[in-house]
């Protein structure tokens, strides 16, 4: 799978309350490219990893991932905006759904 449609399919999970499936997603493909040596694309997927836990900040995660070396999608033309979007769908999502993802129940937030 094209890391972009990896991308795109844990964007649409998060947005839609899907939190289980999106971190299934994600750490599937970081282990996948972990075998294959890809450590670029790794290291892209712990961020998106560790921002669903909490651990790090929107700020950090976009400051880390918005250099050019992390541009792994090859028909992304605005890559700092394409990475803006993909964060500002995180920051709803959490924030909507008050993910803290090990801990995570999608009944608590009442949309269920």
């Amino acid at each position: 799978m094209n890391t972009e449609d990896v991308i795109e399919i844990f964007k649409m999970s998060i947005i839609n309350g899907d939190v289980n499936n999106a971190y299934k997603i994600v750490e599937r493909n970081m282990k996948r490219y972990e075998k294959k040596g890809n450590t670029v694309e790794k290291e892209f997927m712990e961020y998106l990893i560790r921002g669903m836990k909490g651990e790090i900040s929107y700020d950090d995660i976009y400051s880390a991932v918005a250099d050019d070396k992390y541009n792994i999608f090859p028909y992304i033309k605005d890559y700092k905006g394409y990475i803006f979007a993909l964060i500002d769908a995180m920051r709803y999502s959490i924030n909507r759904y008050n993910i803290k993802y090990p801990d995570f129940d999608a009944k608590r937030c009442d949309d269920l």
